[in-house]
């Protein structure tokens, strides 16, 4: 599952990644063009001058809006892989420590079936109890 998230994340920040390039290489086209105009063309009149003005103002605010998004996007993926990294730690520690109750339970067993032969007698007590109902503590026939 985090293999997933992480590709999805993948895609969409080589896509943002991608739109952003996209946009530099545009501005930076047309301020070559821009610039090559300006020293060959003809010199732009004062309202043309203020347009252009405005126009590079705006590019720069969508330029840090695009900026921002991004950041906000890449903190996010970020947040998101630390909490899939977190969750899958979580598991795997359950995972080990239910392994370690295992092997423990296992060495418990193992040690009171070797009490149990060694005390043949008590283990045949033990097991006739656990057949028998009217043995087994707390359930005895009657009232």
């Amino acid at each position: 599952m985090a293999n997933n998230v992480i590709g999805q994340f993948k895609d969409e920040i080589e896509e943002a990644v991608g739109e952003v390039a996209s946009d530099v290489k545009d501005s930076v086209g047309e301020a070559i063009e821009q610039g090559a105009q300006s020293t060959v063309g003809t010199p732009l009149t004062p309202q043309q001058l203020q347009q252009q003005q405005q126009d590079n103002q705006q590019k720069e605010i969508d330029r840090q809006k695009e900026i921002a998004r991004t950041r906000n996007f890449l903190q996010n993926i970020d947040e998101a892989q630390k909490r899939v990294r977190m969750e899958n730690k979580q598991k795997e520690d359950q995972r080990l420590q239910a392994q370690q109750q295992e092997e423990q339970d296992k060495k418990i067993e193992k040690v009171q079936l070797q009490q149990a032969s060694k005390t043949p007698g008590k283990a045949l007590r033990a097991d006739i109890a656990e057949s028998m109902p009217e043995l087994r503590s707390g359930r005895g026939k009657g009232g």
